[in-house]
């Protein structure tokens, strides 16, 4: 299975929800591969492997696909099962893409290969519009919208839906929308809750809303320190009383979020 969380709006949150999927379905055993097409490569952040981008020059996505590594070369190990490939520059890959018809084929099959060596894949993209999202659109099975509740956020929704019709991507594609950031004491979540509720009733027939993401800064925290929701802490110093209560919360709030998602 192929995934994507997808927004054509930054900083909703897709990459975090994207490592957090990808570390869930390791743990239940699967082979999972998680490929940065975001050259900023902020995925490797939350699994505190940021030094692992710059440790080669000579393995990423762009190397393996013209065939000067080797896809173990490529691989990035994040945790037991679980994988990372780097981007060099999402914005050169595109015009690549775009001006050379055979470098789009090479570059389908070099996806394919990934897809058939793992049990799930995932693909996170930037929210800009280039012909490599598009093409990894094309691609992937499902994709999960993610969306920011506040106005912007549900800008964003509307931006997502035009970029897809304006591409000529596959609406169908997209199987749930995720509403992130919610609160229940603030009146500007619960207004663009509402309204992406029934944004999506119109536009997206048979659309499943999925349950919100409360905003949570105990996130940002595990991250800080390169902890996933789904790791075991050994050392029960590594987080305060309060944050491994915040932490076990949102562990069983995200595995009853992705056990929805098929």
């Amino acid at each position: 299975m192929t995934y994507t969380y997808f927004c054509k709006k930054g900083g909703v949150g897709k990459t975090t929800i994207t490592g957090e999927h990808a570390t869930y379905l390791a743990q239940l055993g699967k082979r999972v591969l998680v490929v940065s097409v975001d050259d900023q490569n902020s995925l490797f952040e939350m699994f505190g492997c940021s030094d692992k981008v710059f440790e080669r020059d000579d393995n990423y996505l762009e190397h393996y696909c013209a065939k000067v590594c080797t896809l173990e070369d490529t691989l990035i190990p994040l945790r037991n099962n679980l994988y990372a490939i780097k981007t060099l520059n999402t914005d050169m890959l595109s015009k690549k893409l775009t001006l050379e018809r055979p470098f789009e084929k090479q570059f389908l099959e070099t996806l394919q290969t990934l897809i058939d060596s793992f049990d799930a894949v995932f693909f996170d993209l930037p929210p800009s519009s280039n012909r490599t999202s598009e093409l990894v659109l094309e691609i992937v099975d499902m994709v999960i919208l993610v969306v920011q509740l506040n106005k912007l956020g549900v800008n964003g929704f509307y931006n997502t839906l035009q970029y897809f019709v304006d591409a000529s991507l596959d609406l169908s594609k997209i199987k749930f929308v995720l509403p992130n950031g919610f609160s229940k004491i603030k009146s500007v979540p619960l207004l663009a809750l509402e309204e992406l509720k029934a944004l999506v009733g119109e536009h997206l027939d048979g659309v499943t809303v999925l349950p919100c993401v409360s905003e949570k800064a105990c996130i940002q925290t595990l991250q800080a320190k390169g902890i996933t929701v789904f790791d075991e802490v050994e050392d029960p110093k590594t987080l305060t009383p309060y944050e491994a209560k915040q932490k076990a919360l949102v562990h069983e709030f995200l595995e009853n979020l992705y056990e929805e998602i098929p």
